[in-house]
């Protein structure tokens, strides 16, 4: 008798069982993120989503980390898909690996998983301004032909310094003239002084 009871009662738990949907009994599984696990990207990163195979409950949480292990996004269940988790960084991710931590709450029964994955972002430098090619031998480029120029004050002739003595022969040459004239004159005097003198009784 209580073995018949037994098998009665496996039997109710097996329907129960059968009977029960599965994805009541599962965790919210991750199916897909952005970026990938594993996936290297060129252009920075504003957002990582992860998509489950259950509606989330509040409190599931997405986190993002550095390499450090410092946390630069976090990210909680997208109002607009309750099967999605959406982290927003401040700024763009640069450069670097990231890893990102995802603790999913089913919202049927309750039921947590947690899952990482990790992803790499490369973005290329931009090209740097091209440079200015250098005047070769035999040409020249309209700045070198300028600074060649003379300037104005350069070409102008110095003016030629007093030599020592010049002063000296300008008032010569002004001064012996003058003693020549006084010269003549007192000659002159001294003549005709002298012929009155002779014609005199």
């Amino acid at each position: 008798m209580g073995g018949s009871r037994l098998r009665v009662a496996s039997l109710i738990a097996a329907f129960v069982i059968l009977a029960v949907p599965g994805s009541a009994l599962a965790h919210a599984e991750l199916q897909r993120s952005i970026p990938d696990n594993g996936e290297t990207v060129t252009d920075p990163v504003t957002v990582v989503t992860g998509t489950y195979s259950q509606d989330l409950a509040a409190n599931s949480k997405l986190l993002v980390k550095d390499a450090s292990g410092a946390t630069v996004a976090t990210g909680t269940v997208d109002p607009g898909n309750v099967r999605r988790m959406v982290a927003r960084p401040d700024a763009p991710l640069g450069n670097g690996t990231y890893e990102v931590q995802s603790t999913s709450v089913s919202a049927d029964d309750g039921d947590i998983e947690r899952v990482q994955w990790t992803f790499t972002v490369a973005v290329a430098a931009s090209p740097s301004p091209t440079e200015v090619p250098s005047v070769s031998a035999g040409t020249s480029s309209p700045e070198a032909t300028q600074s060649v120029v003379p300037s104005a004050s350069a070409t102008e002739a110095p003016s030629p310094s007093p030599a020592p003595g010049d002063s000296t022969s300008d008032s010569s040459n002004v001064i012996l003239p003058i003693i020549a004239a006084l010269a003549i004159v007192a000659i002159g005097g001294a003549y005709l002084l002298n012929r009155n003198r002779g014609r005199t009784p």
